[in-house]
């Protein structure tokens, strides 16, 4: 299984202009939040951290990526910095950087449950 999401707080329309080149997104909206869901699971993979600060402009920005094989991806930018980048591939972390205190991330099975808790 495959889980890419990510939550953008912004307007429904920015969020869908931002993701206009991209196929098989969905989008709901929670709260202050719009959750970006990437159902072709592959679209945002292996983007770089500059990729996703760029995305998130001056909007606070998180996303999460987990698939059976042990890669996982989490990133939070807020006020254009990325303030938590976690990035493992194959089970090996390849990225490990930030300190953030609303989220507990630090290994594989971390993305999984920040997924399951706030991306559901």
């Amino acid at each position: 299984m495959t889980e890419c999401k990510v939550m953008i707080k912004a307007s429904l329309k920015k969020v869908k202009a931002r993701f206009r080149e991209y196929e098989d997104m969905e989008y709901e909206k929670r709260g202050d939040w719009i959750l970006a869901e990437d159902f072709s699971g592959t679209q945002l993979f292996g983007w770089g951290i500059s990729d996703w600060v760029e995305l998130a402009g001056d909007d606070e920005l998180i996303y999460a990526y987990y698939d059976e094989d042990m890669n996982a991806e989490f990133i939070h930018v807020r006020d254009g910095v990325c303030v938590r980048a976690y990035m493992q591939y194959d089970g090996e972390a390849d990225i490990d950087e930030g300190e953030d205190t609303e989220t507990s991330v630090r290994k594989w099975s971390d993305v999984g449950n920040y997924m399951d808790k706030y991306m559901i």
